[in-house]
């Protein structure tokens, strides 16, 4: 059939690092992906078995901690777009530039935010409307987590060096080591076949913290014994200018994503006021479509990393059709499945609870989601190349447009007002998504994206 017609030579681009593949680059990309969401779900099913109040606290504060480990990837994002175009412009020195300077400014900003957020911790969780134990569980995790963010920060900005470096394995790697300990750590904080000095919300911060830092300490390893041409020790303070051109393609995407996991922590405050299992149903369907997720955006990255380099090598057609191509591979997936899910439901929810109520709730919600995860599809492939190509903007204003509206009005609409509870808030979701998703393809093929390279010839 036409529509799964996949042509290899697509998804093919030499580089200064070798000839790179989609394959190549997908497969750690979903793996390191599969890895990290790995961790959040392993948390929540050792949290289930201490209490529902202790994962609807760590679920809503892990929601607030993305948000602003997102807001560290203002500076990362800028660095990878300009780090792909110049390797695709052949122009080594200024990538080289440029991945100095995202190590620097994510290291410095994750100090002084990770610091700030601690101490406000309180104020800033109980805008999400939780109450009594499951607040005061919130705030111990998010306290200790974002105090450590430093770690993930520095370690997310060199990961995305070695990926836009063509070395994605690496990442991987370091993944694949941060969760195995997560999950070793945590096992102890919890079934408790040894005692340990700290336990339950806490203990299980501090498992991330750690797992953390040793992840922090292997991949500074690997950047200190992989040769990838970077050249740190010969540069000086003229190299950190990069930043200025980093800033200026990395806050529209930061933005558009600070505004989106806003709004999601903003949906969880909304759903908030239907009751503790609402919230705790929200995190457990999260965390199972968020599987389903994995595959889209790890494909959605890919395709951005490979359009990077090919705006950067002018080569904008083979980009154009990369993108269509891909579009169609990841919807057809995120059918599948999200349908999937749906039919086993009740067995993967009941991983997490033995609560009737939660499990028939997050089954409903399964099936809508399929809907979701639709025009999810649209949003991972078509968003991440106008990124990947320059063009950061109109994403932005798209995002904030369709997040505030679409997502957060309706939800409010359709599952407070209207009454129709979490139902009303997913066909929200499901709203915003498909906004999104469409204003994000009539762009790409507008192909006004093909002026927004910010490569320096070499």
């Amino acid at each position: 059939m036409k529509f799964f017609h996949y042509d290899k030579t697509l998804s093919i681009m030499k580089t200064p690092q070798g000839t790179m593949t989609l394959s190549r680059i997908f497969v750690p990309f979903f793996t390191e992906m599969l890895l990290l969401n790995m961790m959040g779900t392993i948390n929540t099913l050792m949290l289930s078995h201490y209490s529902d109040d202790a994962v609807a606290a760590v679920g809503s504060a892990t929601q607030l901690l993305g948000m602003i480990l997102t807001f560290y990837t203002v500076i990362s994002t800028g660095a990878s777009i300009v780090i792909n175009h110049n390797l695709g412009a052949e122009n080594t020195e200024k990538a080289s530039d440029a991945a100095l300077t995202s190590i620097i400014l994510c290291g410095s900003l994750s100090l002084i935010l990770g610091t700030c957020l601690s101490l406000a911790a309180r104020p800033l969780l109980g805008l999400m409307h939780l109450q009594g134990q499951v607040l005061d569980y919130a705030v111990t995790y998010f306290r200790i987590a974002v105090q450590f963010s430093f770690f993930q920060a520095v370690t997310s900005s060199i990961s995305g060096i070695f990926r836009s470096y063509g070395k994605p394995k690496i990442s991987v790697c370091v993944s694949l080591t941060m969760n195995g300990m997560n999950a070793a750590l945590a096992y102890l904080v919890i079934f408790r076949p040894i005692e340990l000095p700290v336990s339950g919300v806490s203990g299980i911060a501090a498992a991330y913290v750690c797992s953390q830092l040793f992840g922090l300490l292997l991949i500074l390893t690997f950047l200190r014994k992989i040769p990838l041409g970077l050249h740190f020790r010969q540069k000086n303070f003229a190299s950190l200018k990069v930043a200025v051109t980093m800033l200026k393609v990395g806050i529209p995407g930061g933005i558009s994503s600070i505004s989106y996991n806003l709004s999601q922590v903003v949906s969880t405050s909304i759903i908030a006021i239907l009751g503790v299992a609402a919230i705790s149903t929200k995190i457990y369907v999260s965390n199972i479509v968020f599987y389903v997720y994995v595959f889209g955006m790890s494909l959605g990255l890919s395709t951005s990393l490979m359009i990077g380099w090919l705006a950067g090598a002018g080569k904008y057609e083979q980009a154009y059709r990369l993108n269509l191509q891909n579009l169609k591979l990841t919807i057809s997936a995120n059918v599948m499945l999200s349908f999937l899910i749906f039919l086993l439901a009740k067995p993967l929810l009941g991983c997490f609870t033995t609560d009737p109520q939660i499990i028939s709730m997050g089954r409903h919600l399964m099936l809508i989601d399929i809907l979701v995860e639709i025009g999810r599809g649209f949003n991972h492939v078509e968003e991440n190349s106008l990124r990947g190509a320059g063009d950061v903007v109109y994403p932005m204003a798209v995002s904030m447009i369709s997040c505030w509206t679409m997502s957060i009005l309706f939800s409010y609409i359709l599952g407070i007002r209207m009454g129709l509870g979490l139902t009303g808030c997913w066909i929200a979701f499901a709203m915003d998504e498909f906004f999104r998703g469409t204003a994000y393809l009539i762009r790409w093929r507008s192909r006004k994206w093909t002026t927004k390279t910010v490569a320096v010839h070499a």
